[in-house]
């Protein structure tokens, strides 16, 4: 027998009093132990596995915890009932109940029922809850604390009014459906199922408000379908599903084979997932439509074999998923709609069977893919304020990178990167910069720095361009966007370059002679003075003939009187002027240029040709051809300089 200080022993003994007024029957041993602790304030230890556990009677405990005479001899601690058997239904609907309540150690058989009652505080510390407990609306002045406990029945909890923490650390529900029921409840301090909890039911807490931390750091959850159930639920401090770290050193981490549903929750700090393992197929993590004002952590070791559904989310800050492993889902993470004000992390190690969805996302910050290995990354429309880093990619060539309509202040990405040809979809890509790096070294990581940059070349955006699918390689969003680029640095010569590839990529699919012509009009708009060279060889090839008839004697003056000298061997007037091959033959593959021999000069009918090649016949022809080569040339130099300007 534990000995009481005279205080103590006046209130044991008046509790005493009074039961023995209330019941015929004496009180037993159980019962009065029962009332020697809630007399007292000493602390009472955890019993051992063997120590018996007597019968204390439902109306018994009753009577101790409403009496209004019995409450004025109950130590401030409370009412312990400790290491006993409640064997039937403790039933205290809507009871006011003026003190603490503490079951320690106890095995309470049948119902605990607490229907809209109303306590200081209550504690279950140990023990089992056979029946579960039935608690729905209840009004708690003070913590809640089930701690170490076993529940083979559900806890229900729903609309519950909670002054302090609630703390359920180390309990374990091995029922089946729904094992704790939280719907609707009002918790001002935190909410705990840390270290060793463990659900083999669905954790219910739908539309619940937490003023505090809600945490289910080390937390095990096997059932399958829903195993947690947060949706709408609203929390000011952080929520937690983390590791547990061990005073030994060892660490629990928190596992889920159902999904852990936050659907349309708001947090007002961060959400932590560090280490966590989700093996649910289908939806493992669903935060979609949820506002999160802090981070998102998803990240050192963090596991998941289904998707990560964040479709119009709101993260006020970064989601961090460096070093994560996402192992079946085909769309791993859906960020479709979602608004990100912070950064994206997808470093260290990440890894993914699936795409990353991203369409349509609004990130505020850098979108950084370093060092991870993804089947795809989805970011059409997405609009990133921020960097787009694209570096240290593993199997790169079995990466697939989409960014048509998107928006982006600049692209950083290293060649090693850079996905499989045909894996790159940029149609419609808007940025402000590209800039590409060497590959990171040791020395790179080490100091937390990118490798060096390379100066934009032409050449090498161009093969960038060039790894999307060939069906794309004709779209002129991309092009254009790189010679925009090149030009506002003042590389025009390359931004012509880049709109000569355009050209020829929307050659590829004509015939042989189109694509030529299509070709060699692109060369002229990228440089227009190369109209030149055929006129150059026109001259020239045209000079060659009209000299040879020259000197054969087949080209003659237009003019009567000139004619005439000229038949006859006689001086034609000094005024008349001179047959010059070579200004002929320019004038007239030149429409613009007037040197007047075209005029006063003309193949000779009645030449009599020695052969074929030089006759009347060729040379009218060969002017013919001349003039309609010197138009045809003048049209084409005209039309590619007018796109030219246009483009």
């Amino acid at each position: 027998m534990i000995a009481l200080r005279p205080f103590e022993k006046e209130r044991f003994d008046r509790l005493v009093e009074l039961a023995g007024n209330r019941f015929d029957a004496a009180l037993n041993r159980a019962e009065a132990s029962v009332l020697m602790h809630s007399a007292a304030a000493y602390n009472l230890p955890e019993p051992s596995g063997t120590e018996p556990r007597p019968a204390v009677r439902p109306e018994f405990l009753r009577w101790l915890m409403t009496d209004s005479e019995a409450a004025k001899f109950i130590d401030p601690k409370g009412v312990r009932i400790w290491s006993v058997t409640i064997p039937g239904p403790l039933d205290l609907q809507s009871c006011t109940v003026p003190h603490t309540v503490h079951f320690l150690w106890s095995h309470v058989a049948a119902e605990l029922v607490l229907f809209a009652a109303e306590v200081k505080g209550l504690f279950v510390f140990g023990g089992t809850l056979q029946k579960g407990l039935l608690a729905d609306g209840i009004t708690v002045h003070g913590p809640v604390f089930i701690k170490g406990a076993k529940s083979d029945g559900a806890i229900h909890l729903i609309g519950s009014d909670i002054d302090k923490n609630l703390d359920m650390s180390g309990t374990e529900l091995t029922g089946s459906g729904i094992t704790l029921a939280l719907d609707g409840a009002r918790i001002r301090g935190s909410a705990f199922m840390h270290n060793g909890f463990r659900s083999s039911g669905e954790v219910r807490m739908l539309n619940a408000r937490v003023g505090g931390d809600l945490g289910f750091n080390g937390a095990t959850l096997t059932a399958t379908g829903r195993a947690l159930s947060l949706d709408k639920v609203a929390v000011e401090g952080n929520v937690s599903f983390a590791k547990w770290s061990h005073s030994d050193g060892s660490v629990s981490v928190f596992h889920s084979d159902g999904s852990v549903n936050l659907l349309a929750a708001l947090i007002h700090g961060d959400v932590d997932c560090d280490g966590a393992d989700l093996a649910a197929t289908g939806i493992s993590l669903n935060l979609a439509t949820a506002k999160i004002s802090g981070h998102v952590y998803l990240r050192n070791g963090f596991r998941s074999r289904g998707q990560l559904h964040m479709h119009s989310a709101d993260i006020g800050n970064s989601i961090d998923f460096s070093g994560a492993t996402l192992t079946e889902a085909a769309i791993a993470v859906i960020l479709q709609e979602a608004t990100v004000r912070g950064s994206i992390s997808i470093c260290e190690g990440f890894s993914s069977f699936g795409m990353i969805d991203l369409q349509g996302a609004q990130i505020g910050g850098n979108l950084v893919c370093d060092g991870c290995k993804l089947s795809l990354l989805y970011g059409a429309n997405m609009a990133l304020k921020g960097d787009l880093q694209w570096t240290g990619i593993r199997d790169a060539k079995s990466t697939s990178l989409c960014l048509n309509g998107a928006t982006i202040k600049s692209l950083r990405d290293d060649r090693e990167s850079w996905p499989k040809p045909g894996g790159l979809h940029l149609d419609g890509l808007l940025y402000e910069e590209l800039t590409l790096h060497s590959a990171r070294t040791e020395i790179n990581r080490q100091k937390n720095e990118l490798g060096p940059e390379h100066p934009l070349k032409v050449k090498d955006r161009i093969e960038w361009v060039q790894l999307q699918p060939q069906s794309d390689q004709a779209e002129p969003q991309p092009w254009m966007q790189l010679a925009a680029l090149l030009r506002a640095k003042g590389e025009d010569d390359e931004a012509k370059l880049a709109i000569f590839e355009l050209r020829r990529a929307q050659s590829k699919s004509s015939n042989i002679a189109t694509r030529a012509w299509k070709i060699g009009f692109a060369r002229l708009q990228q440089q227009p003075l190369w109209v030149l060279a055929p006129i150059a060889l026109i001259t020239s090839l045209a000079t060659c003939l009209f000299w040879l008839a020259d000197v054969r004697g087949a080209m003659a003056p237009t003019s009567k009187e000139a004619y005439v000298a000229w038949s006859t061997g006689s001086r034609m007037d000094a005024a008349y002027p001179k047959f010059n091959s070579f200004l002929y033959s320019l004038e007239n593959d030149l429409p613009l240029v007037k040197f007047g021999l075209d005029d006063k000069w003309a193949p000779d009918q009645t030449y009599k040709p020695k052969d074929a090649f030089v006759s009347y016949g060729t040379l009218r022809w060969v002017r013919v051809l001349l003039i309609l080569c010197g138009w045809l040339q003048a049209t084409v130099l005209a039309a590619a300089i007018g796109s030219r300007f246009k483009n």
